[in-house]
C-alpha cells in the first residue's frame, strides 16, 4: 500500500541500500573495483606528477588518448551504475542476482543513457550557472531518471518525465539524503587521504578504493531511491519492478 504522504523513509532507503552491498559484496564492490576503481587508478599512475601530466597538450596521440580515456570513463561509469541499479532491485525483490544478465541489461539501454546523461549533465550545469539552486532543483528532479528507464524500459524525455513525477513533494527528504550520502562520501575520502600519506603509489591505490566504495553506494542508493518513491506514491512492490528483467 501506498504511504499517506507519498515521500520516502530515508531510513528504510539507507537501510536497502547498505544491505544489498552487505548481501552482495563481491558483485557491488568487486564490479566496482574493475569498472571504476582499476580504470582510475591506471589513470592516475599513468599521469605521474602534475607537470608531466600538462605535458600531454604538446602531443597530439597524448591528446587522442586523453579524450578517448575520458569517453572510456564514461562508458563504464554508465554501465555500472545501470548495472548495479537491476542488480539492486533484483536482490530487494529477493531474486538472485544473475550479473552476466545485468551487465547485457545496462549495454542494450547504453546509447539512450549516454543521452540521457549528457541532457541532464547540461541542463544541470546551467542552471548552476543561474546562481546555483536551479541546477540544485534540476538535480533532485531527475535523480530517479534512471532506474526508471531501466525498469520502466522509457525513452529518455519518458524518463526525465517520469523521474519529475516521482520526485514531487519529497524534494527535501531527497537534498536532505543526498546530502547524507555526500557526508559518507566525504568520511569515505577523509579516511583514505589518512591512510594514503605514505607515497604517490599508496595515495592513487586508496584513491581506487575510495572510488570503488562511492561507486557501490551511487549504484544501489539511486535503486534504493527510485524503489522507496514508488513504494510510497504508488504502493509498488519489489517484485513487480523487477518482473521487467525476467
Amino acid at each position: 500500500m501506498a504511504d499517506t504522504n507519498g515521500q520516502i523513509d530515508i531510513s528504510r532507503v539507507l537501510n536497502n541500500t547498505f544491505g544489498v552491498i552487505g548481501r552482495n559484496p563481491v558483485i557491488f564492490l568487486g564490479l566496482s573495483l574493475l569498472i571504476v576503481g582499476i580504470p582510475n587508478l591506471i589513470v592516475q599512475l599513468a599521469q605521474g606528477d602534475p607537470a608531466a601530466s600538462l605535458a600531454i597538450l604538446d602531443s597530439p596521440a597524448a591528446i587522442f588518448e586523453g579524450v578517448s580515456g575520458f569517453f572510456l570513463s564514461i562508458f563504464f561509469s554508465v554501465v555500472l551504475q545501470a548495472t548495479l541499479i537491476v542488480a539492486t532491485l533484483n536482490d530487494l525483490a529477493g531474486k538472485p542476482i544473475n550479473l552476466g544478465h545485468c551487465i547485457k541489461t545496462a549495454i542494450r539501454k547504453f546509447l539512450p543513457l549516454i543521452g540521457m546523461s549528457i541532457l541532464v549533465s547540461v541542463g544541470i550545469g546551467f542552471g548552476m550557472i543561474l546562481l546555483i539552486v536551479p541546477g540544485i532543483i534540476l538535480a533532485l528532479m531527475w535523480l530517479v531518471a534512471t532506474p526508471v528507464m531501466m525498469a520502466e524500459n522509457k525513452g529518455i524525455f519518458a524518463s526525465l518525465k517520469r523521474s519529475a513525477q516521482l520526485t514531487s513533494g519529497s524534494k527535501m527528504i531527497l537534498f536532505i539524503l543526498l546530502i547524507g550520502f555526500i557526508i559518507v562520501a566525504i568520511i569515505i575520502g577523509l579516511i583514505g587521504n589518512m591512510l594514503s600519506f605514505w607515497s604517490a603509489f599508496m595515495i592513487a591505490i586508496v584513491g581506487a578504493l575510495v572510488n570503488t566504495a562511492i561507486g557501490a553506494i551511487q549504484g544501489a542508493g539511486v535503486a534504493s531511491i527510485y524503489i522507496d518513491l514508488r513504494t510510497a506514491k504508488e504502493g509498488a512492490d519489489t517484485g513487480s519492478l523487477a518482473d521487467v528483467f525476467a
